[in-house]
């Protein structure tokens, strides 16, 4: 077990991670996210300085744990890496569906500095994953960070509509929508053994 586990560092950064994806970076207040931990606000700013520290260590921690996915995927080539991370990712998503909301809340509050946006690692890794694939050996990296993000788009809104679709369908429902969102998420993943062409 990692020593740094239970500091009240991280204990901070997991709690102010469940309050930025609730309310977004604009919305949070550091009273907010103490209150929360049960500490004061000087607390948080003795740690983080302030409520723009706070926010890019939990967006950091965040890619962190992306990152390590990617790194710690399982896979005899490159295309089973891509296909076991990708369906990795659709279970992950809906099981914490708090990343995903606070990777789209990130987005939606990034501003003119995005240039600095923690998560770049995390996609550059996944890009330089997928570039490995026959597939996309030869793709411009637009036409691949397109396909990305065109599966990640799908995972996302699919995990946080996933309360939503519940409500409007039924629990049963939803499972069925579950295994189908899965299975289309399979066949955009079948052909990355295919030459480009």
């Amino acid at each position: 077990m990692d020593q740094h586990t239970d500091s009240p560092k991280t204990r901070y950064i997991s709690t102010a991670s469940g309050v930025f994806a609730e309310k977004g970076y604009n919305a949070a207040s550091l009273a907010g996210i103490a209150d929360k931990l049960g500490v004061t606000k000087q607390a948080l700013l003795h740690f983080f300085g302030s409520k723009a520290a706070l926010y890019e260590e939990v967006l950091k921690a965040l890619s962190d744990r992306l990152l390590s996915s990617i790194q710690n995927v399982e896979g005899a080539s490159p295309e089973e890496q891509l296909r076991s991370f990708f369906l990795q990712l659709s279970t992950a998503s809906l099981e914490k569906p708090a990343d995903t909301q606070l990777v789209l809340r990130a987005l939606l509050d990034a501003q003119a500095s995005s240039e600095n946006w923690p998560l770049k690692p995390f996609l550059d890794a996944l890009g330089a994953l997928a570039h490995k694939t026959k597939r996309w050996s030869q793709a411009s990296d637009a036409e691949l960070f397109c396909w990305i993000y065109q599966l990640i788009g799908s995972i996302q809104h699919f995990a946080i509509s996933q309360v939503t679709l519940k409500g409007m369908y039924g629990a049963e429902a939803f499972e069925v929508l579950r295994e189908t969102h899965l299975a289309q998420l399979r066949a955009a993943l079948a052909d990355l053994e295919k030459d480009p062409g």
